[in-house]
C-alpha cells in the first residue's frame, strides 16, 4: 500500500511538472493564431521592390537604347504590375479583415 500510494504520488509530480514545462511550448503562439504576421509578407514586399528596381532599370535601358514600342510598353505595364501588387500586399499588411 505505501509503495503504491508513493507511485502515485511521484508519478502526479512527474505528470504535473512535465505539463508545466509544456505549457509554454504549447502557447508560443496562441496570440498569433487569428493573423499572419510571418516573416514571408515581408520577404515578398522586399522581393517585389528588388523586382520593380530591376523593371525600372530594364525601362530605362531600352529606352536609351531604342527599343520599339512594345518592348517600352511592356516594361511600363511590368512596372505598372509590380505597383499594384505592392499596394495589395501593404493593404493587406496593414487591414487585417
Amino acid at each position: 500500500m505505501n509503495t503504491k500510494f508513493r507511485a502515485i504520488v511521484f508519478g502526479s509530480l512527474i505528470a504535473g511538472s512535465l505539463m508545466l514545462s509544456a505549457a509554454p511550448v504549447m502557447a508560443h503562439d496562441w496570440y498569433r493564431r487569428g493573423h499572419d504576421y510571418s516573416w514571408s509578407r515581408r520577404a515578398d514586399l522586399r522581393r517585389d521592390y528588388s523586382d520593380l528596381a530591376e523593371a525600372r532599370r530594364r525601362l530605362n535601358y531600352d529606352a536609351a537604347h531604342h527599343a520599339s514600342r512594345r518592348r517600352l510598353a511592356y516594361d511600363r505595364a511590368r512596372i505598372q504590375d509590380i505597383l499594384a501588387d505592392i499596394r495589395s500586399d501593404r493593404r493587406g499588411w496593414w487591414y487585417r479583415g
